[in-house]
């Protein structure tokens, strides 16, 4: 029975193993360029044990630049960097592939001050820029581009491309439905034009001179861009059957990425394997390797999917982002530090132009970054000093400290005075699609206990005596606004989840956070029988759910539960009976509102806690400055790794 840990053939190369970390943004690029950053990131995943790493995209054109840091492979500039990478994952005995792409119709002229080049004139949904449609001269200039590219990344010693024809591709668009509806045409659609096959066999073509017989080439299709009409398993099937005599291996994907995003990089509550219909679909076409995809969050997912016989290799990009070391433990057997699907840091940060990051990995992103205080931990030998630790708070950032404290070789108490680790993850966690916040609790538990961290639940700290330094992580409570004084019926959205209150009847949801909280509560109670209607100050519910990807499944579930919003109105006062002053801020308007119940949402207040000592204190997360998950492990990570700076001058 095939194992994640049997190497396979990728045409004249082998793989270790079966475990691979795809292509995706890292906005590390500087001046279109690879970096250091670039050669840290792919190292520290090949050391962590991936068999094969893909990076992200290289433009074969200088003018196609839909972001700003897309590296532009035509430059020979890259070649240095290139080189980096390669020698930073060969260290580690893993394959790494550059892939190659032309955004088309999904680019911009935001940064490149140039006409875009498409298929048509038809713009693309989200950048709603018109396209200079491509000339035959230009697929020719194209293909050219593929070429030179490939001759750059072989020049660099990488072992071969990926030419990616999937969720940002011109060529993916040439194929597909979404590109040949001629604007205000009600026209059926018609079938992939002449020239897609042969387009598609040039640019392979090419790339396969370029970089000669001992490198890999494989290919990456679009296996269901995910609207009626669009490319489908059975397409992408028909495509790889067509081109691979010129392919060492085949990728999948599903989802495009400027119009079903949330396919591509599906956020939490999600399940592993949604695409599995597409890489069985082509493995049963082709004889050559096939990659599935399909948000693999753990070891057993990933071995699941390879013994199913759906793919040959498992692409698992999140779960490698949040644990390096995701594929060697898979293959030891040990646990991992799972992704939570959350899209905080990785997914919303790229998309506001920012460098990738992880709400559970505060080194990801950062691994060519000697000075950050929480790597320079990791990477040096424990502490010859053994410093009593005292965590108080075991929420995310307590624990986190505790963990890195711990590693570094400290004597470490975590205490919690409720009788549960968690904190307000714990409670979020008991809501619909958030469950998975508490795997993060469950996992930095684990390694606090594995690296001797002693854990005292129900005990809360009023004095400190007999250790070296202390870290407050203690977190923040809820506060309900003024208008909420002395309402029995006015509760906040930990009462629900807590299961201190029940609301019923009508039940008015205050989003005064415009988060997870409101949304996720609101869902609860309607799936209780509670008719729920949502108010928020902002222009749509939910808008903060769309950086993280979940706005759209959340407002599909909101539609088939009938629940209502109210946006633009702001609560100014309530009074006995539940009636509520509502201001509808873009009128001046102020409504009465009755209702049975009202649960609010909004920013808690840090609870800080007076600690009568002499030794080095420090805080963490909320009760710093009430934030998100990444901010609290990457302060409690931060902290724990510094005791030694700040225990030495005792």
């Amino acid at each position: 029975m095939t194992g994640l840990g049997d190497p396979v053939r990728l045409g004249p190369l082998a793989a270790r193993n079966r475990l691979v970390f795809p292509a995706h943004l890292t906005n590390a690029a500087v001046a279109r360029r690879p970096t250091p950053q670039h050669a840290a990131y792919y190292g520290a995943r090949a050391a962590g044990g991936a068999g094969l790493v893909i990076t992200e995209e290289q433009s074969v054109d200088p003018a196609d630049r839909p972001y700003e840091k897309l590296v532009d492979g035509t430059d020979p500039a890259v070649v240095p960097g290139y080189r980096a990478i390669a020698d930073a994952v060969h260290a580690h005995g893993a394959l790494v592939l550059a892939q190659l792409g032309h955004n088309g119709g999904q680019s911009s002229s935001l940064y490149s001050r140039a006409p875009i080049d498409g298929v048509d004139d038809e713009p693309d949904p989200m950048f709603r820029e018109v396209p200079r449609p491509l000339s035959a001269s230009g697929r020719e200039r194209l293909v050219a581009g593929f070429g030179l590219v490939a001759a750059h990344v072989a020049a660099g010693g990488l072992d071969g491309v990926e030419v990616q024809c999937s969720q940002a591709s011109l060529i993916r668009q040439v194929f597909s439905a979404e590109a040949r509806v001629p604007r205000g045409s009600s026209a059926a659609l018609r079938a992939a034009p002449p020239e897609a096959l042969p387009f598609l066999r040039a640019v392979l073509s090419a790339v396969r001179a370029a970089v000669g017989p001992d490198r890999v080439v494989g290919v990456r299709l679009q296996g269901d861009e995910g609207f009626p009409g669009g490319l489908s398993a059975s397409d992408a099937a028909a495509v790889a059957r067509e081109v691979e005599p010129l392919v060492d291996y085949v990728n999948t994907a599903v989802g495009v990425a400027t119009r079903t995003l949330p396919l591509i990089e599906p956020p939490m509550g999600v399940p592993a394997g949604y695409a599995s219909h597409v890489p069985s679909a082509v493995r049963a076409a082709v004889s050559v390797p096939v990659i599935g995809v399909g948000r693999f969050t753990t070891p057993e997912q990933a071995l699941d999917a390879v013994r199913s016989g759906s793919c040959d290799l498992v692409g698992v990009v999140r779960g490698q982002i949040a644990d390096p070391e995701f594929a060697g433990k898979a293959l030891r057997g040990e646990r991992v530090r799972r992704c939570l699907g959350c899209n905080q840091e990785c997914i919303a940060r790229v998309g506001v132009n920012q460098r990738l990051g992880c709400a559970v990995n505060p080194a990801a992103g950062r691994e060519g970054v000697a000075a950050n205080g929480y790597l320079a931990a990791s990477r040096r030998t424990k502490s010859p000093f053994a410093a009593r630790v005292l965590v108080v708070g075991g929420g995310p950032a307590g624990l986190a400290a505790a963990v890195a404290a711990a590693r570094d070789g400290h004597t470490v108490t975590l205490a919690e005075r409720s009788d549960v680790l968690g904190g307000q993850l714990a409670l979020a966690a008991r809501a619909p699609e958030r469950r998975e916040l508490a795997n993060v609790v469950a996992d930095l538990a684990y390694e606090a206990r594995a690296a001797g961290v002693t854990v005292r639940l129900r005990h809360e700290v009023t004095e400190v005596a007999g250790v070296d330094a202390v870290v407050l992580a203690t977190g923040a409570r809820p506060a309900l606004p003024g208008w909420a004084a002395g309402l029995a019926r006015v509760v906040d959205v930990t009462d629900v989840l807590a299961g201190r209150v029940a609301p019923s009847g009508r039940v008015l949801v205050v989003d005064a956070g415009r988060g997870h909280a409101a949304t996720s509560t609101a869902e609860l109670l309607a799936r209780r029988g509670a008719a729920v209607t949502t108010v928020t100050s902002a222009l749509v519910a939910a808008g903060d759910l769309a950086p993280t990807l979940d706005r759209e499944r959340w407002r599909r579930r909101a539609f088939d539960l009938g629940i209502a919003e109210l946006t633009d109105r702001v609560v100014l006062a309530a009074r006995e009976g539940l009636v509520l002053d509502v201001l509808h801020h873009l009128t001046g308007e102020v409504m009465p509102v009755e209702t049975d119940w009202v649960v609010h949402a909004g920013p808690p207040s840090p609870v800080v806690p007076s600690l009568d000592t002499d030794v080095p204190v420090v805080r963490v997360g909320d009760c710093v400055a009430p934030r998100d998950i990444d901010a609290a492990v990457r302060e409690g990570s931060a902290a724990g790794a510094s005791v030694r700076e700040r225990t030495s001058v005792l």
